[in-house]
């Protein structure tokens, strides 16, 4: 292998760069107290500052998040008011599917008392 002429500089032979470089390694450069003061000080100037920790949203809050939101409670509406419309006032169309008096509910099977209610009835 050939030698090159730049070896004999890092080797330390000829008293090239090495021995710079082992008084370099040798002493730690450390930061002065008043470059650290400043630097605390603007590490505490971008730290935002603390505040209180958010109150627990209330029930009906809860509630309203868990169905959905305004749009959830929105349908929600809409299914009961026409529930309720349905039951006071049903369309001519859907008259011979529900019954009004109580022959034609046992017609369709339904029955007041369940087999549960009547488990707990005593007597």
């Amino acid at each position: 292998m050939t030698k090159r002429k730049d070896d004999d500089l890092w080797t330390g032979a000829t008293g090239g760069l090495e021995d710079f470089f082992d008084a370099a390694r040798a002493e730690a450069p450390l930061p002065s107290g008043d470059f650290m003061a400043r630097i605390e000080a603007q590490a505490l100037a971008a730290q935002p500052a603390p505040t209180a920790p958010k109150s627990a949203p209330g029930l009906l809050r809860q509630v309203l998040e868990t169905i959905g939101g305004w749009p959830g409670m929105a349908g929600l509406a809409t299914a009961c008011a026409v529930g309720v419309w349905m039951g006071v006032s049903p369309p001519a169309s859907i008259s011979p599917y529900i019954g009004t008096d109580a022959a034609e509910i046992d017609s369709f099977g339904v029955d007041p008392l369940s087999g549960f209610e009547l488990a707990l009835m005593e007597g």
